[in-house]
């Protein structure tokens, strides 16, 4: 191993530090673009006196000018940031902008800042947001989902409907999961108890969430439909679902998981032409199913801070003292709680709910004989603080 020299002087490009410390691809275009939407609005004349003056307008020459400058005068880039936060907020008042827009316009920011260890008073900056708008959307209705089901082109389209509603995670997911992210629970006769599903494996922002005994099942019929088409099983490290366009591996990514969501929820009727004025359709194509996983968890009764976790949501100092061993999975005991809310095809439900009340019996007549001697003591027990003779 050995470190050149061109790699280093690479690391000291504080565009190249912005690009290096964003991991996702779909993040990185989104704070690339957005990034650039703000270091074009500075004007030129503030550069002066910093040492470096943009000689052109590409992203890349305006970051190291906009560093240099934050270098030597952290505050000028925080009045710059500030007002970049006024001109935001009067597209905010004049609705052309969501005011909920507005924090990830600022990210990019503090991001190559960040990277270039430019130390901003962030928390002054975040008073100036406008007020966050309540969003309007719904979540999926089961009924819905059973007809997205029923509508699945293949089981591609069964394994993306299934997943993402019963584990919860964002559209951005897709681009991190493997087959090793998924660790399957079996009762004794075999059966599909539930999963484990890793998000965002490798990231600082990773998590475990679950998935329902339905969605195993159709992982399962997956991998065999794997097998026929590639001629053996998926390994851990290949992409958990790959795209049907090509006859090799090939990661579907989260564009190709909506355009095939999009597909699926226009079949069904939810995706009509917008009316004029309308920003926004009734259900969010992908934020739906977590408003539904979110909303079956409320149902089912799940402990708060649980579901929190599940949903990779950090609740005060919660995620920082994390109460459980990860890899002993002692979540799971609370997301089987909304398995049967969770299960969309209502055989697939009501087979779990025979299962749960088996189970429940069983354990119940098990514990019959001891309860009955437990009884019979304490009776005898009973009798003899009140001075009767033990008869055996």
């Amino acid at each position: 191993m050995q470190i050149s020299i061109k790699s280093l002087q690479k690391r000291e490009d504080p565009y190249q530090l912005f690009l290096d410390s964003l991991t996702n691809e779909e993040t990185k275009r989104k704070y690339d673009n957005w990034l650039y939407r703000f270091l074009k609005v500075i004007p030129d004349e503030l550069y002066q006196g910093s040492g470096q003056t943009p000689m052109c307008q590409d992203v890349g020459t305006l970051a190291r000018c906009f560093v240099s400058l934050a270098k030597k005068d952290p505050d000028m880039a925080k009045n710059i940031i500030a007002e970049f936060i006024k001109e935001e907020k009067k597209l905010v008042a004049e609705n052309k902008l969501n005011p909920n827009t507005v924090p990830n316009h600022i990210k990019p920011i503090k991001s190559l800042l960040d990277a270039n260890s430019i130390p901003i008073h962030w928390k002054s900056l975040h008073k100036m947001y406008p007020r966050e708008q309540q969003s309007n959307d719904r979540a999926y209705a089961k009924e819905e989902l059973q007809k997205m089901i029923e509508v699945c082109s293949n089981i591609t389209d069964k394994v993306i409907i299934q997943l993402f509603s019963s584990g919860g995670f964002r559209l951005g997911a897709w681009e991190y999961f493997t087959w090793k992210d998924v660790i399957f629970f079996k009762n004794s006769d075999g059966s599909y108890k539930g999963a484990a599903l890793l998000v965002y494996q490798g990231d600082p922002e990773s998590y475990w969430t679950f998935i329902t005994p339905e969605a195993c099942k159709t992982l399962e019929l997956y991998k065999e439909s794997w097998k026929s088409q590639i001629g053996k099983y998926p390994s851990p490290d290949d992409p958990l679902v790959k795209s049907v366009k090509y006859h090799g591996i090939k990661k579907l990514d989260m564009k190709g998981v909506r355009r095939r969501v999009d597909k699926i929820v226009t079949k069904i009727g939810l995706r009509p032409a917008l009316a004029p004025g309308k920003k926004r359709h009734e259900v969010a194509l992908d934020h739906g199913f977590r408003k539904y996983f979110n909303t079956m968890m409320r149902r089912a009764k799940v402990d708060y801070l649980d579901k929190e976790d599940m949903m990779g949501h950090s609740v005060g100092l919660e995620k920082h003292y994390e109460r459980y061993n990860e890899a002993d999975f002692e979540r799971f005991s609370e997301y089987q709680k909304a398995i049967p809310f969770l299960t969309i095809s209502e055989e697939e439900k009501l087979r779990i709910e025979k299962r749960n009340l088996e189970e429940e019996k069983s354990s119940i007549e098990k514990q019959i004989p001891k309860l009955i001697q437990e009884s019979v003591e304490r009776i005898k027990q009973d009798l003899l603080n009140q001075g009767w003779k033990s008869t055996k």
